[in-house]
């Protein structure tokens, strides 16, 4: 399988490598993002061990003493150690003249079936391994476990790690370049139809068309993707029905905690906790408008495409995917939808354009901070909304973000101009950003062409 993306973190791995000094790496992200893919593209020309935990409690030991007898040249002849300490030991002499990357995957898996698994490695990195050529990489696809028990202040391992990599999804333009052949359109909607998520994105048929697809991934029961998120609730968290319920309120349009307790009929004080996991998972996000740190006017959203096109439009008619009639549901339903989907999802591809172009110094400074703005309009007595508002030193930038065939239009630039007046930034230097699927009408592209103050972009000729 051909390896996208990625190059920052292999760099980082790389770096480490070269410093043929004791580095500890530790890398998490949600399930099937990529990590084991990443970690064996990195270790694929080293000196390495590479242990994959189970959990299976304490034939851990006895298949990673295997490993290390192997690396030792003992073959099936070698001892199974007695304990960690023994072993990891025997992995530091590994490493005391010549590099060695050893990798502990699902370490979550390995520290479940040995509470005191981290204050042995926690020893072992300020003693044995401290003046080895070792490079330790700890890998978790738990993200509450990754980040309370290894990362944490309250964590034995807490201080020691001298580098750590979240793995993210995709942005749109490393699914571009996995998905390098199809319609740029298609390649948008699946990007924000599976998250992003590499193994996803593996299962997409270059040679058919987006309708296949999607019917393929999420709409037959033999799909890769039919039953997906239930699969990882029911992995990472106790009650899923619970969260189940949650995650299909705010999906289809319950953003605040009132409207997700109407839906649901789980009491909004009791809601909390279940948010807060789904926020640790990175599967809902928290907003608030630009300027706010908190307040009345916090809204969730579904952060992870593949489980905000699961809800909205899989679950909803589970019963008839399973029956066999999947196509005639995305014929019927889905496929006129998918602009409306495709609302949030261009949000999401149009930021990561903006990280784009404030990192190659294309805006009119350095932008420090950016989000959603909405608040009141005083004078109209509505709530206005702005897609993106950004500061710099001194200058503001307001944003409009449009998926939809028809041009853009003098009138909506008119609109953005006027609810920009409401927003909580310095106005005194204020530029315009506009990112829409297709072309802009003859005025506006005469605006953008002669007016600095006015900036768009297409994603058609673009991105």
């Amino acid at each position: 399988m051909n390896f996208f993306g990625r190059k920052n973190e292999l760099a980082e791995l790389e770096k480490s490598y070269r410093s043929d000094k004791f580095e500890f790496t530790v890398i998490y992200g949600r399930r099937r993002v990529g990590k084991t893919f990443l970690i064996q593209k990195y270790i694929e020309d080293k000196n390495s061990i590479y242990y994959m935990a189970s959990q299976t409690g304490g034939l851990n030991l006895e298949r990673l003493s295997i490993l290390v007898n192997e690396k030792l040249g003992l073959g099936n002849f070698g001892p199974v150690y007695k304990d960690y300490f023994s072993l990891f030991q025997a992995v530091g002499k590994l490493a005391q003249d010549k590099r060695l990357v050893f990798v502990i995957d699902e370490y979550p898996y390995l520290a479940e079936s040995n509470q005191g698994i981290s204050s042995v490695i926690q020893a072992m990195c300020d003693h044995d391994w401290k003046k080895s050529k070792l490079h330790l990489i700890l890998c978790g696809s738990s993200m509450s476990f990754m980040e309370k028990q290894v990362l944490s202040a309250k964590s034995p391992l807490y201080g020691r790690r001298t580098s750590q990599i979240q793995l993210r999804p995709f942005t749109f333009f490393e699914t571009k370049e996995m998905l390098e052949g199809m319609d740029k359109e298609d390649i948008a909607i699946i990007h924000s139809a599976t998250g992003g998520v590499a193994d996803y994105l593996s299962y997409v048929d270059k040679n058919i068309n987006l309708d296949d697809n999607l019917i393929n991934l999420f709409l037959k029961p033999s799909g890769r993707l039919f039953e997906e998120p239930i699969n990882l609730l029911n992995q990472e968290l106790k009650a899923p029905e619970v969260y189940n319920q949650i995650i299909y309120a705010i999906a289809n349009g319950a953003s605040k905690n009132i409207d997700i307790a109407n839906q649901t009929g789980i009491p909004s004080g009791s809601l909390s906790p279940y948010l807060n996991n789904l926020i640790e998972l990175e599967i809902i996000k928290k907003e608030v408008p630009y300027g706010k740190n908190s307040g009345r006017k916090t809204i969730y959203r579904v952060k992870d495409g593949c489980f905000r096109f699961y809800f909205k439009y899989v679950l909803r008619f589970q019963s008839q995917i399973v029956g066999m009639n999947g196509e005639k549901i995305y014929n019927e339903f889905i496929r006129e939808d998918l602009p409306n989907f495709m609302g949030e999802g261009f949000e999401e591809i149009a930021y990561e354009f903006f990280e784009k172009l404030n990192r190659e110094d294309k805006l009119p400074g350095l932008v420090h901070s950016y989000s959603r703005w909405w608040g009141n309009n005083p004078l109209e007595k509505r709530e206005e909304e702005i897609d993106l508002l950004a500061e710099g030193k001194d200058f503001s930038i307001f944003g409009e973000i449009k998926w939809r065939n028809k041009d853009f239009d003098m009138s909506e630039l008119e609109k953005l101009i006027n609810k920009s007046r409401f927003a909580p930034v310095n106005q005194s230097n204020s530029y315009y950003i506009i990112f829409t699927k297709q072309n802009f009408s003859s005025e506006v592209k005469k605006l953008i062409e002669t007016d600095k103050k006015i900036i768009g972009y297409s994603f058609a000729k673009d991105f």
